[in-house]
């Protein structure tokens, strides 16, 4: 998936969002996002994208980070999320994990579960969807 193509579905999640958003993605995803919508870098934000993809889970850094933009939304601010996921399909699966053996990251790193990492941080899980041959989740979620 091309950096152009997740910050275009992501930005179509937003749904039109009225106001900046925070971003928290690798530099090509963060510079398509702000080809398509102005970002903020401080202060309230009207939504958010976070992509996870190629990072290692740090428990503590993640709920910090969660609880920081908590703090940044007001209730029902949307907000969509990136992360690997397994697929359930044995052959894409194993490229999944050959994928996930290139950027130096643990085959059970596709099993996190972001969806109620995010929920459990004051957000509510309204969509999931599958991209990339079930390798991607996007997650759309709001502020509680």
């Amino acid at each position: 998936m091309t950096a152009a193509r997740l910050a275009a579905r992501c930005v179509e999640l937003l749904d039109g969002v009225g106001g900046p958003i925070a971003v928290s993605a690798p530099p090509d995803v963060a510079a398509a996002v702000a080809a398509l919508v102005p970002i903020a870098h401080d202060g309230a934000v009207a939504g958010a994208v976070y992509v996870l993809l190629g990072t290692r889970i740090d428990e503590p850094a993640r709920a910090a980070a969660w609880d920081a933009l908590a703090a940044r939304l007001a209730s029902g601010a949307p907000v969509v999320v990136v992360d690997h996921n397994q697929p359930r399909k044995l052959a894409r699966r194993a490229l999944g994990l050959l994928v996930l053996a290139a950027q130096g990251l643990p085959p059970e790193r596709a099993r996190h579960p972001v969806a109620q990492e995010v929920n459990g941080h004051g957000f509510t899980i309204e969509r999931l969807c599958l991209e990339d041959g079930e390798r991607v989740q996007i997650v759309l979620a709001r502020r509680r």
